[in-house]
């Protein structure tokens, strides 16, 4: 099912309001092996039964959503967030913190489990909802694949079922195959054109329409600059483009109620691929204007 429309955007808690609410957020991390380890926040709801996973997008931080996680935790859930391996607070892969990378993408997905298992469920909800953007949508789709039984149901926002390339996608995983210089005694190497992080105006971004979140984000990496993070590796686009394939089929299969919201101005990630994963137990709400 299909749906349009557009909506206001635009934040409604204050800057204090959050500031109030993030000190009631605990930070922790956990161990996943090899000296590696994710990077969470989480705040439980004194009454909630239910509960809330947010995996977020490819360079991002759980700290980017508390005004989410805020708003979750005011309609009575408990809310838990994690960084991905290899970015925002979380353990890096490369010498090179700027590098996004990842050796096989099923590590994210076997990361997200070991975080839910070992963090989440040991607070023992009666229904748990998984939350996703971009990347993390395509995590979370790969997840509900291979374990099913876990999650009520989950919203996507711009998942990563495709990513827009400037050339044919068979081309684009042969170049970066041929340009991969990652191997057993030698380091991963950034994309054709890759570089560490820049910060953008917000006139040349391709994420928002806007400006007082864009600025919000500019100034979190700004005061945090350990969850700055630029261009993948050849190797996590290589991993990526696989993925994505598989989470066509992963979400079109799914025997789990998935919600994709689809940003209609979107640059970044495909919307045909997000179509071609429709299936029975998939909705998937187009919002117009968005990016």
């Amino acid at each position: 099912m299909v749906t349009t429309q557009a909506r206001n955007t635009e934040p409604a808690s204050t800057q204090s309001q959050l500031e109030t609410f993030w000190q009631g957020v605990t930070h922790a991390k956990l161990a996943v092996g090899f000296g590696k380890e994710l990077a969470y926040g989480y705040i439980c709801h004194p009454k909630a039964k239910q509960a809330v996973v947010i995996s977020n997008g490819r360079v991002e931080s759980y700290l980017k959503y508390r005004e989410l996680i805020h708003d979750f935790y005011q309609q009575g859930y408990s809310v838990y967030a994690l960084d991905h391996m290899g970015q925002g607070l979380s353990s890096r892969l490369t010498a090179n913190p700027h590098q996004g990378h990842i050796d096989k993408f099923q590590d994210y997905v076997d990361h997200l489990h070991c975080f839910v298992e070992q963090v989440v469920v040991a607070n023992q909800y009666e229904q748990y909802f998984l939350v996703g953007h971009s990347m993390g949508g395509a995590i979370g789709t790969l997840y509900l694949q291979q374990f099913p039984q876990r999650f009520t149901a989950a919203a996507f926002s711009a998942p990563m079922y495709g990513i827009r390339l400037p050339m044919p996608r068979n081309f684009v995983r042969w170049l970066a195959g041929k340009l991969n210089s990652y191997g057993p005694h030698t380091e991963p190497n950034y994309v054709l054109s890759g570089h560490d992080y820049r910060p953008l105006e917000f006139k040349d971004n391709q994420l928002t329409h806007s400006e007082s979140r864009y600025q919000a984000l500019l100034d979190l990496c700004r005061q945090h600059p350990e969850i700055q993070l630029g261009s993948p590796t050849n190797q996590w686009l290589i991993e990526a483009l696989d993925a994505c394939e598989q989470t066509i089929t992963a979400a079109r299969e799914s025997k789990v109620p998935i919600l994709i919201l689809q940003a209609e101005q979107d640059t970044i990630v495909d919307n045909q691929a997000q179509i071609a994963a429709l299936g029975p137990k998939v909705t998937l709400e187009k919002i117009m204007g968005a990016r």
